[in-house]
């Protein structure tokens, strides 16, 4: 829920997230093939980006998940949209069963695709975000001229230019991505579910 961005460092929170896996699907081997293809180092997209040699290195080993944030910031870097990173679903029709798992940054979230990822004029991703998950302390922007959020249950604290508005089940939200936000669990015993849908795809 994903989620062009500020280079910004790594928030300060960098150590936790770097311990929290999202789900199985890693995309490090294709964000180091880009970086390899524009001739980058390591150093010159952490200078880019402002996230560290180091944490960049694990990404790219799939040793960690980044903030959206940073996958955002990381992926602007490489001028790579962030829907590359997601595999080609051919069929229009999603089942529940079959809705493709992606990566899109953050500390416990957990996101599906429920829109194939090429051929289509917007983007929806199935979230669901455990207690005190979030997308990151830092916000972040993505290419897109319009978002809806929607609540399927427990409550979404949405932040957008630093104005927290809490969702509850049922509750959407309609607004511009392009402006900085970042979303977060506020239970710290109930899990959040939410549908994100942009228009057109993040590029």
């Amino acid at each position: 829920m994903v989620r062009i961005s500020a280079k910004a460092a790594e928030p300060v929170f960098r150590e936790p997230e770097a311990v929290a896996k999202r789900d199985t699907l890693n995309f490090g081997s294709l964000l180091r093939g880009r970086r390899r293809s524009l001739n980058l180092t390591l150093n010159d997209v952490a200078t880019r980006t402002g996230l560290t040699k180091g944490f960049l290195s694990d990404i790219e080993r799939d040793k960690t998940s980044p903030s959206v944030a940073s996958l955002v910031s990381l992926c602007d870097a490489l001028n790579l949209p962030v829907g590359d990173l997601f595999a080609a679903t051919r069929n229009a029709l999603v089942r529940a069963s079959e809705r493709q798992p992606i990566k899109f940054g953050g500390i416990g979230v957990s996101d599906h695709l429920l829109t194939p990822s090429h051929g289509v004029r917007m983007q929806a991703i199935w979230s669901e975000i455990a207690p005190g998950g979030t997308a990151g302390e830092q916000l972040y922007s993505l290419r897109s001229e319009e978002e809806l959020v929607l609540v399927i249950s427990g409550d979404l604290a949405l932040n957008i230019e630093g104005d927290e508005t809490i969702l509850h089940a049922g509750d959407s939200i309609t607004f511009d991505p392009r402006l900085p936000h970042s979303f977060r669990n506020p239970s710290q015993e109930v899990g959040t579910a939410a549908v994100f849908i942009m228009t057109p795809p993040p590029a």
